[in-house]
This record gives C-alpha cells, structure tokens and sequence, in this order.
C-alpha cells in the first residue's frame, strides 16, 4: 500500500514539471544517445520499429518540443486488441543541421478513456529528416521503441477497462492513501486552495464508522484557457465520498497544464487580390491530457505574416486566340507562406501586366503532311509573335491548302524520276515511281522511289549503235565488232536499259600505206597506215578505224646510204651584191618515201650564187621651159650684096640661118623696066621647148640591204624650131614686083620632146644599164 502511494506521489510530482522543460531535456538527450549508446542498453531492451501517425496536421516548432497525440499503425507482436482505441502522447520539435532540418520526437505515455500509463520516453525515440515542418496524419512516423515496456503499459490500460469504476475508485483511495496524510493531495496543494486545506475528518465515536474516502477529480470541472501566459489549466475539486455519497469542492487550477500554440494549418490565408496582399491566420489550441486537441476561439490573422501577392507568369502558359490573331500572356496570382511555399490565388488568366501581342501565320518551318491513303497531302502553318523581345511560335496545324497526289515514273522533260531495277538474268526490268505534288507550281515528291508489283520484258536492237565510231576496236586482233543496246517499252516508248555495247558481229580490219614516220636521228622510219573496215550496212563505204598512225607491233623501215658531198645547210652571207651560201659535207640516205636525208660529216666551200643586188631608178617629175622669139620683119632690114644679118634676142638653143636672093622691080619711079637684085643670110634664134627630169638610182640587195650612195643624173632634152624664114610675097606698099625668096619671121613653136625615149637614152649614156 505505502509503495503504490510514493508511486503517485512521484507520478504527481513528475506531472507537476513544466512540459516543455522535462520533455526538451529528454530530446535533447536523443542524439547523444543515439550516437554513444550504453553497452548495456543494447543487452537489456528488445527494440522493435513502432508504426504510428500523428491524429491532426500539427505544425513544429524550431527547438522548443510540442505535444501531440498520435495513433499507433503497427506495432510488431503485438494484437490489434491491445492499440484500439489507444492514445499515444508524445513530445515533438525539429532542429536545423547543415540547413537540414531533422525532427526529433519521443514517446511519453499511453492512454485510454480518462487512464494514462506512462513510458520510459529514453526508451521511445524517433529522428527523420523533414521536407516541410508540419506532420501530415497521411505519413507514418516510426519510432524505435522497448516492446516489453509499451506491452505492459498496453496490457495495463486494457485490464483497468474489466474493473468497475466503484471498486478502482475504492482500490485507489485505500491504496493511495488520499485524506490520511495531512491533507496534502500530490503537488496540485500549491494551486488547489480546496485539496490543500483538506483533512481528513475525525473518526466519530460512534457504533459504525462511516467510510469517507477523498480524491482529487476533473470530472465536472473544465480547462481555463489563460491566453497571456498561453496556457490551458485543467481545473480540479475534491471529490468526498462518505459511506458512498459523493460531495464536491469547487473548481480551481490544478497543476496540469497545456501549452496553447497557434496553429495555421486549420486556417485558410486571407488574400486580398485589390490590395495584392495575402495575410496568414492562426487558430490557437492546445491538446488535453487525453491527447486530444482542443482549439480556441475562430481563425485570426497574423499582422506579422503579410505577403505580397505577385502574378507569376511562368506558371501559365500563353493563350492564343486564333479568332483575333492574339497572343494572350497568361499569369495566376500567387504568393509565398509564411513556410516558403508557393500558394496560387487565382487560376491562369490574361495578365494584368503585359498585353496581347499579335501573331502571323506563317509556312516556314511547316512540313506538309501527307494522307497516301485519301491520296492527298495537306498544307500546314504556324503562328509566330514576339513577347517581351522573343520569339515565339505555335506548333504547325493544318491549313486550308490540300494537294492531290499524282505517281510520277517521268520529268516533264522525259527524264525518268527513278532508276528502273533490272534484272539481266531474268531478263525483266522493275518500273520505280514517286509520288508527287504541285504546290503553287513547284513539283515536290513526298516518297521515295518505290517498285512496281509487275516487271517488264528487256529487248534488244542496234538501232542507234550503228555508228563504227562507237564499236569497239581491237587493232592488234585486226578485227572490230558491232554493238547493240537493251530496252524495254513504258507507254509505247523505248526506254534504254544499256548504253551501246558488243553484240559479236565482226568486222576484219584492211590496210592502206599513207606515209612515213621518220626517226633521222636513227635513220629509220615507221610506216604510216590508215585501218579501214568494209561492209557495215549502215555506210555506203569504208570506215576508217584508225587514220596514218603507226600500228603497234610494225617494224622499222632503215634508210639506204646513197653518199657523200657538199649540201647547202641554209646559211647565208654577202660580199657587197655577191651572195654566197655555207656548205657541209653531208651523208646523203634514201628514205622509204624515196626523199633524202642528210648527215653532216664535215664542213664544205660556200656556193658563190652571184649579184644579188636590184637597181632601182626613181625619176622625178618632169620640167618644162619654153624660149620663143619675138617678131621681127628682116626684109626691110635685109642687106644686100651679100651680107648676113642677125636678129632677135641670145639664142637658148642655138641660131637658125636662111640664105635668099630675088630680083625686084621698082616701079615708084614710073620706071616699070627699073630692076634691081639682092642676096644674103638672115640668121636668127630658134624658138626652144625644154625638158628635164632627175634620176635616183639605188642599188639594194635581195636581202633589203642598200649597197653604196644613191646616184642622182638629171636627163634633158630640147625641141628647136627656127624663128626665120623664106618668103615670097611683093611688096603691096611700094609696088614691087619681087622675082625669087626673101627672110620672114617665122612664129611656129617646136613641141615638148618625149621623155619616155630620151629617160633609156641618158641611162644607157650613163652607164646604168
């Protein structure tokens, strides 16, 4: 009995503590204990992995341990029986460690209904790491912890369920001795005025002895909830039971007593989307002694947890309004908890910020999509727009352009789109084709080239290999062979298969000697022959293969030695106009084309070839003078008996000279019989016609050397023609009657003299011929 009431009285004085002192003492413990364990420990106490879950969101505190309850989940080799219903207390915080945060928790006890067992919380302990500082009732928590103990404590709490509540309130009064010492009840003397001033009453001297028994209860007292110093006190009476009627002290604060947190997890922001603002709010609770929680009063806000509500673009994606061509940046309002955590306001919407930008519809960048099965290919574009300085685009989609599909074996110019597969064994060849379409006048394929199920037959012809330029030739085997090519027939045309080639047919080859290739320096020569074919039925005549060349394989022609002499070796030289032309002694052979070749052996005496030199005469113009002579009578000056007389100017060309006589009749005297005679010379100078021209001679050699000075000669000759004359006329003047000749002046002038015989004249007087 005595042992049971220092139990309570130590359980009391244990519950007296504060809280948080007694359970921060014992977390604090936890990671030296779980770093440098006792040895014993590990020997004495079965650990096992308690699963549990706390009953609420509970939020926890940085240090300072937080009680919370929480439900066990499973707990090794123990029946479900035993945890129902079942209520486990424990103590809770977080610690920052390399900006880590790591939760840190112990187990204090267990309860049931108004019974508590207490635990050894060294012995119950849990350490994780923590995302966020709330705990979630959806995560298990799992606690290392001594199964025998927490059995027992199980165990206890389900047997104290089979006791009536009268008995195990009379087992407990007589067991702990309540009312018997001195009247203090456990540590609550100091805040319950009603318990401490308890005694027990004396023992009335009578025949039956009442029986009064006393306890401390909570039932009809509630928990005061003192906000200034965040505590809820669980308020107690004293409860006197004498011979089974109970009586009761009034309410007063015990010693058990709950920290009031805030709690913000049950509380919803207060965002304010005009003034931008997002307020946190708190509801203030506590949890009982039974572990359950118990808030206060409704939520409130916390005027130091304001945040900014911001529009985060990032979250939202841009709407793009095809029907306006906009692009429509898109935000959703959010803010940041008071936790870090970023909270929506309001879903995606056209922000408030930036405005619609337009967009452009665009090809580039859009492949055409292609149905081969609707035999159709379908235009695709894109739009594109530039927000905040970038560039953005849509994904392409179908436009409204379609291209029907054609199957292509041919170019418009008859080029063939794929190379057909030919099989020359078979002898078949396999059409391939693409399929094509026409956007806006560009041909665009969208398949490779692909076979036709059905071959083709390959033929044969040589139609178009019928030139021999193009056969082959085999000079050394002296025969040629015809070709031929294969094809097969798409859409009644003849498509090649092969080029030209050998289709065996043999043409032999003829000769015909052209000429000579020399070698002199080896005094030998090679035939030059012409190979020519006969009877290709394309030509009217022969083809020539080859065309004077050497045939391989011919043999040397040499040349016949003839003799030895001098030969001109085409140097020349001059002595004045006398050309002489080198000479060496040469070696004379016949070639094959019988012409000769020679071989110098030695120097031999020029050959003296002669004047070389060309006269060359050039003659001026010609010059012309005349010198006539004035009129003159020489009758009337004429002297008798014989005289001569001269008239007219100094002569240019030399004197003329007329010789008369005649017999006159005078008849001025009235002598008709009167007579009377004269002779002599009249001499007088020729009238003169003079021409003259110069003569360059130069002598230049054949080579356009000029041998010597040019030579000048001046050559002229001189037409005469006599200005005196013989005449016979009487004189009217005087009557005579003249019998014979007398002089006259004569005015006839020579002509110009012909130079064209007089030039040959002076050049052979000269000595130039």
């Amino acid at each position: 009995m005595k042992r049971k009431w220092f139990a309570l009285l130590l359980l009391s004085s244990c519950l007296a503590l504060p809280a948080t002192a007694q359970v921060a003492q014992e977390i604090d413990s936890i990671s030296s204990q779980s770093q440098a364990p006792t040895a014993g420990m590990d020997g004495l106490v079965e650990k096992v992995n308690i699963i549990t879950r706390t009953k609420t969101p509970t939020e926890l505190p940085e240090n300072d341990p937080v009680a919370l309850d929480l439900g066990f989940v499973d707990i090794p080799g123990v029946s479900k029986t035993l945890t129902e219903g079942v209520t486990a207390k424990a103590y809770a915080r977080y610690v920052s460690v390399d900006d880590m945060k790591i939760g840190q928790l112990v187990l204090s006890s267990v309860g049931k209904g108004n019974r508590t067992e207490p635990l050894n919380s060294d012995n119950f302990v849990a350490q994780f790491n923590l995302d966020q500082t709330a705990l979630d009732p959806s995560s298990p928590i799992t606690i290392e912890g001594d199964q025998p103990e927490l059995v027992a404590a199980l165990e206890r709490l389900a047997a104290a369920e089979d006791i009536s509540e009268d008995e195990k309130s009379e087992e407990e009064v007589a067991d702990s001795g309540v009312g018997a010492s001195e009247g203090k009840v456990g540590s609550n003397a100091s805040s319950n005025p009603d318990a401490s001033g308890y005694s027990t009453p004396d023992g009335l001297d009578v025949k039956k002895t009442p029986v009064i028994s006393s306890n401390i209860t909570t039932n009809g007292c509630e928990i005061r909830v003192d906000l200034d110093q965040l505590q809820a006190i669980q308020q107690t009476r004293v409860e006197t039971v004498t011979d089974g009627t109970p009586e009761y002290s009034e309410c007063a604060d015990g010693s058990e007593r709950f920290k009031i947190s805030p709690s913000y997890a049950v509380c919803t922001y207060d965002e304010n989307v005009e003034t931008m603002k997002a307020t946190a709010q708190f509801m203030h609770y506590y949890t009982d002694g039974s572990g359950n929680r118990q808030e206060i009063g409704d939520c409130q806000p916390d005027t130091e947890k304001v945040y900014d509500i911001v529009e985060d673009r990032n979250a939202c994606s841009v709407y793009l309004d095809y029907i306006n061509l906009k692009a429509v940046p898109q935000g959703k309002l959010v803010y940041t908890n008071h936790n870090g955590k970023e909270i929506p306001v309001s879903s995606c919407a056209a922000s408030i910020e930036i405005e619609p930008v337009p967009m452009e519809r665009t090809t580039e960048g859009c492949d055409i999509r292609d149905d081969f099965l609707a035999g159709k290919s379908f235009g695709r574009s894109k739009y594109i727009y530039t927000l905040e300085g970038q560039d953005w685009d849509t994904s392409c989609q179908d436009n409204d352009e379609e291209y029907d599909h054609s199957t292509i074996y041919k170019t418009a110019n008859g080029d063939q789109v794929c190379e057909p597969i030919i099989n020359r064994e078979s002898g078949k060849v396999t059409l391939q084709s693409r399929v094509m379409i026409n956007v806006h006048g560009f041909e665009i394929y969208r398949t490779p080239c692909t076979p036709d199920p059905l071959a083709k037959d390959i033929q044969s012809t040589t139609s178009g290999c019928q030139d021999p330029g193009k056969w082959s030739h085999n000079i050394s085997a002296g025969q040629s062979i015809g070709s031929e090519r294969f094809y097969y027939l798409l859409d009644g045309k003849q498509e090649p298969v092969t080029e030209c080639q050998d289709n065996g047919v043999v043409y032999t080859h003829q000769q015909e000697l052209t000429g000579w290739q020399r070698h002199d320096d080896k005094l030998f020569a090679y035939r030059l022959v012409t190979v020519y074919i006969e009877g290709v039925e394309t030509l009217s005549g022969r083809y020539n293969v080859l065309t004077s060349q050497v045939l391989p394989g011919d043999p040397q022609v040499p040349y016949l030695y003839t003799g030895v002499g001098p030969a001109t070796n085409g140097e020349t030289y001059y002595e004045g106009c006398t050309r002489f032309d080198e000479r060496d002694e040469v070696e004379r052979y016949k070639r094959p084309d019988e012409t000769t070749h020679k071989v110098i052996v030695g120097e031999a005496t020029p050959l003296d070839l002669g004047n070389k030199c060309n006269v060359d005469v050039q003659w001026t113009a010609y010059v012309n003078t005349r010198f006539n002579v004035g009129s003159f009578n020489p009758y009337y000056g004429t002297a008798y008996n014989g005289s001569t007389r001269t008239y007219g100017p100094s002569p240019q060309c030399g004197m003329a000279a007329v010789s008369w006589a005649f017999n006159e009749a005078r008849h001025q005297s009235g002598d008709p019989n009167g007579f009377s005679s004269s002779h002599g010379t009249t001499r007088a100078p020729y009238h003169c016609a003079t021409s003259s021209t110069t003569a360059t001679k130069t002598l230049t050699r054949e080579d356009g050397e000029v041998i010597g000075d040019p030579l000048e000669r001046t050559c002229t000759r001189t037409a005469q023609a006599s200005s005196v004359g013989l005449g016979s006329d009487p004189d009217e003047m005087y009557q005579h009657d003249t019998y014979g000749t007398y002089p006259v002046y004569s005015s006839g002038k020579p002509g110009f003299p012909n130079m064209n015989v007089a030039k040959p004249e002076c050049m052979s007087n000269w000595g130039w011929y």
